[in-house]
């Protein structure tokens, strides 16, 4: 019977690469990720085989670097190596429970391309390879993928919000413990697992809490480039400064704590060894001469007078021509061409936030206007959908913020939510944060309102 059925079939083999409650119930699943259609309505159910496995102990012991002097500095992630992800029982110990391997399964194919849309995908990859040694970073790696899963579900039940404690409760032990330990302490991977805890409390909007580890990871980075300076050519160690920078950028242009924590002018990213800055980076996703020219610093610009700022506005528009996509490096999706945009609206946010919070034009004048509506043009570049969007938020937030335009805000409110409808909390506290500035029909700079009423936020 089995070969006559393969005949009839064409001799094609039974697909074995539904989820498994398809593959139980033995009907054909539509392979939807991160939930199939038929296990829409108990999506925890809908689980499919984790392809994201440890390599062998001895393929892994080959990509650590040790240096006899310091002990081990993470992984060797010099170009050309590969990490491969292959079916097998050979498992991390600490990926022994069924929701432990479905979320590592969910932050591989989903939650790793939504923090980081445009990124390389080597960095991706090191990271998830590196957390199956580390506990701390696989555990907050496992936080960071239930919260997403938690939201692009709308899961709100108890027991979702249980399972993303307790990983974070596990990320914050064990890092506790690699803290505890010089060695540890000069890790990328304990870098790294600061940085997911803290971008993890921006898009669950626990803004008590982000700052903290923040302020962390800015120590672990200063110690371990001050310990290993070496390692300042390392791509990996490159993009965790950048995501660093970018996010302190952020929380300095964000809130009413309008200073970054660090020196953009001696802090991490200074030191980065780049030379080719008129490209569009992919953790920032904009052009590193931005932060050089000191355009979107809080700090720079709050603290400058009207010559500085027109000399910073002939500084910012110079950087309008420079632009150009990045096709150096692998990224994780087809946002690549869609950066130059993304950088565009950056570099005329930019200039709105100088016309705005330096300059305090009105939100009728001219400059104002045309700064808004460049700005617009360049996202209405980027597709509805497309996850570059998930980087600009500080751009269509500064956008929809100081526009009376119904049309504008009506694109600005689309956007938003089409990024909340793929999981991303830190839009949903911003698209309701704007709902309440709109609402307030206050002249002020969105960021002296909401610092008059307490309000605080990274548009991150």
């Amino acid at each position: 019977m089995t070969g006559q059925s393969s005949d009839v079939m064409g001799n094609r083999p039974r697909r074995r690469d539904g989820c498994t409650e398809c593959r139980r119930k033995k009907v054909k699943c539509d392979l939807r990720r991160p939930v199939c259609t038929r296990c829409t309505r108990y999506p925890r159910g809908c689980v499919y085989d984790l392809r994201v496995v440890s390599q062998a102990p001895s393929a892994r012991q080959n990509q650590i670097a040790v240096d006899p002097s310091r002990g081990s500095t993470g992984l060797n992630r010099q170009s050309g190596v590969k990490h491969t992800y292959q079916p097998s029982d050979n498992l991390s110990p600490w990926l022994s429970s069924r929701d432990s391997r479905f979320y590592m399964h969910i932050f591989s194919t989903e939650t790793a391309s939504r923090l980081f849309p445009a990124a390389p995908e080597t960095f991706l990859r090191s990271m998830i390879s590196a957390a199956l040694d580390t506990p701390h970073l696989l555990y907050a790696l496992l936080a960071a993928s239930c919260s997403h899963h938690s939201r692009l579900v709308r899961d709100t039940s108890p027991g979702s919000s249980t399972a993303c404690l307790k990983f974070t409760n596990q990320a914050i032990s064990h890092l506790n413990l690699a803290l505890s330990n010089t060695q540890d302490v000069l890790r990328p991977e304990t870098i790294t697992t600061a940085m997911v805890l803290c971008t993890n409390d921006v898009c669950n909007g626990n803004m008590q809490t982000w700052r903290t580890h923040l302020f962390g990871v800015l120590q672990l980075l200063n110690t371990f480039l001050g310990t290993c300076s070496s390692y300042i050519d390392d791509p990996y160690v490159q993009c965790l400064m950048k995501w660093f920078t970018t996010m302190d950028i952020m929380a300095g242009l964000s809130a009413h704590r309008s200073s970054c924590i660090h020196d953009p002018t001696s802090g991490p990213l200074y030191q980065l060894p780049y030379t080719n800055t008129e490209q569009v980076d992919g953790i920032c996703g904009y052009s590193l001469e931005l932060v050089d020219s000191r355009a979107v610093t809080g700090t720079e610009l709050l603290q400058s007078i009207m010559r500085e700022a027109v000399a910073l506005e002939t500084e910012i528009h110079l950087l309008i021509g420079k632009t150009g996509a990045d096709t150096t490096s692998e990224s994780t999706g087809d946002c690549i061409p869609e950066l130059t945009h993304a950088h565009f609206a950056f570099v005329y946010a930019a200039l709105l936030h100088l016309r705005r919070r330096v300059q305090m034009l009105p939100k009728d004048h001219i400059d104002v206007r045309k700064a808004v509506q460049s700005a617009l043009e360049a996202v209405l570049r980027i597709p509805p959908s497309s996850p570059t969007n998930i980087i600009i938020l500080w751009p269509i937030f500064s956008i929809g913020c100081e526009s009376d335009l119904p049309g504008e805000r009506a694109i600005i409110q689309d956007r938003m939510a089409n990024m909340e409808r793929i999981g991303m909390g830190n839009f949903t506290r911003a698209r309701r944060l704007l709902k309440t500035y709109w609402e307030s029909d206050s002249c002020l700079p969105w960021s002296v309102y909401f610092a008059q009423i307490g309000l605080d936020l990274v548009l991150f």
